[in-house]
């Protein structure tokens, strides 16, 4: 037994539950604090993390437990029991919590079990579903092999056998592959939507975003600055005020509209809908013009009454800047490596990041070796949040934005973005399987992902082709170039000039007092 190993795995356990404990207090509002407020969610929300760090580093205890010699964990049973665990923290567990504290305090619900019970229900019919429809269908994997067709092989001494049956023709054969299997697939395939599209906006945003806090830090201001501002704030807060209250008769009118339009099919119904869909869009721009205000007070408030950002703050953030952009310089030049070169070339391209976890194997460095993993790893995590909330600022009718603020993240937008690292996690491991290749040779997680997964009839094309990594660098230099552009999201405040979209509010406002 590998007592390292074992004591490794449990101090990472506990590493995990103390530090995801330490976060949700740190990103919980005031309102939330105390263990017996929302008690349920706060402990889906540790677990649900402790989840994610986990299966993200259950390749490392692959590599350990897979050399020099097969270890005394059983990896593929390991494996298959995170990603069911995986499957019903997605499905059932997270969504739970967030119906629950949705209609917690929620008097128009009476039975609110009830209520959350009937919805998990139409969760779970609907995933189960989709999985028993298509594993008949898409569970079959086309494992390359190489056919030798010898009707003499008997007869023929073994010096002859070579000649006889040297002439082999490559080809595939079928393989049924367990619902377990299958399962990891759909995960993985789900996930690498998320993490192609937000990972790759989060890898160029990320470092930016860090940097420009630096340069656009609160600086220290006069009490004339400081009036001057505040009026300002205070003309646009009255406008987002108006704003709100418009939205909300809005969406009541649409609410007695859509009665009397969901009987029958016609022109109304789909115009009541449309106009439906336009109230959350515009309450999704209403929501990022509100976060943008509320930082821009809180930047004022540094400036006035702390006489600015501390020098410490501003210079951390400006480091952690530079080590986001080292970090995604180093992801993207792994990619570029590890599956564009060999791509194209057909050869295998310079380990790079491969030899570094390599080097620290060998020189007996596996808690080195670790370490640089998951910094990799939880990197792309928080570049999937980052990108999540930049694609939401930018584009609102899409999604509604859930950011992550210090003391000021209510716990259904925790929840939220739990459930999308937990969606990401599978496509992860998948991703850091294929671009460490090296380092995960030999594993049980090479067999599964490289084997298995990779070889399912639906989904071949796109991890054969690499089709998501490839996606995930595209929207990367794109939105890049974008940010490069246009660094600042729309109304957010430089105090080195004049916010154009804070004084089109303070604007409106004027104008409506005359």
């Amino acid at each position: 037994m590998d007592v390292f190993l074992l004591i490794f795995i449990l101090a990472v356990l506990g590493l995990a539950i103390v530090t995801n404990t330490r976060l949700l207090i740190y990103y919980q509002q005031p309102e939330d604090v105390g263990f017996s407020n929302s008690i349920l969610c706060k402990v889906i929300i540790v677990a649900s993390l402790t989840l994610t760090w986990m299966i993200n580093l259950l390749l490392p205890i692959d590599v350990r437990n897979s050399r020099p010699s097969p270890g005394f964990l059983d990896m593929q049973s390991l494996w298959t029991a995170a990603f069911v665990t995986l499957a019903v923290f997605i499905v059932l567990v997270v969504p739970a919590a967030m119906f629950y504290y949705e209609v917690e305090g929620d008097e128009f619900v009476k039975r609110k079990r009830r209520y959350v019970m009937c919805s998990m229900l139409m969760t779970f019919i609907f995933s189960a579903a989709l999985l028993g429809i298509s594993f008949p269908f898409l569970s079959k994997a086309a494992i390359p092999v190489v056919s030798y067709a010898c009707k003499e092989w008997q007869t023929s001494d073994e010096t002859g056998r070579s000649k006889v049956c040297g002439n082999g023709q490559p080809t595939e054969i079928e393989v049924q592959v367990g619902f377990q299997i299958y399962l990891v697939s759909v995960l993985c395939f789900l996930g690498w939507f998320l993490l192609s599209i937000f990972g790759g906006i989060g890898l160029s945003a990320a470092p930016l975003d860090m940097i420009l806090s630096f340069v656009d830090r609160p600086r220290a201001i006069n009490e004339s600055t400081y009036r001057q501002r505040k009026k300002m704030v205070g003309l646009a807060a009255g406008v987002l005020l108006q704003r709100a209250e418009e939205l909300q008769q809005r969406d009541d009118d649409m609410v007695e509209a859509s009665k009397g339009s969901k009987r029958r099919l016609s022109w109304g119904a789909w115009q009541a809908n449309r106009n439906l869909r336009q109230v959350r869009t515009d309450y999704n721009r209403f929501k990022c013009d509100v976060l943008l205000l509320e930082e821009e007070f809180e930047k004022l408030q540094i400036s006035k009454f702390n006489k600015g950002e501390s020098l410490l703050v501003a210079v951390l953030k400006l480091c952690c800047g530079i080590l986001f952009a080292i970090l995604s310089l180093a992801w993207v030049l792994q990619i570029i490596m590890s599956v564009i070169v060999p791509q194209i070339s057909g050869q295998p391209g310079p380990p790079f990041l491969n030899s570094l976890l390599a080097a620290c194997e060998d020189a007996g460095l596996y808690p080195l070796g670790v370490a640089l993993y998951a910094c990799f790893n939880f990197y792309m995590l928080i570049c999937v949040v980052k990108g999540c909330t930049k694609f939401g600022m930018r584009i609102a009718f899409f999604l509604s934005i859930h950011p992550m603020r210090a003391q000021n993240t209510p716990l259904n937008s925790i929840l939220f973005n739990v459930e999308m690292l937990l969606v990401s996690s599978g496509a992860l491991v998948q991703f850091s399987q294929t671009t460490f290749s090296d380092y995960a040779r030999l594993t049980e997680a090479d067999v599964i992902f490289s084997a298995q997964i990779q070889r399912l009839t639906f989904y071949r094309f796109f991890f054969e082709n690499h089709i998501f990594i490839i996606t995930m660098l595209s929207v990367f230099l794109i939105a890049l170039i974008f940010l490069l552009v246009r660094p600042r999201d729309q109304g957010s405040v430089s105090f080195s000039a004049p916010d154009k979209k804070l004084v089109s509010l303070a604007t409106a406002a004027k104008t409506d007092k005359c």
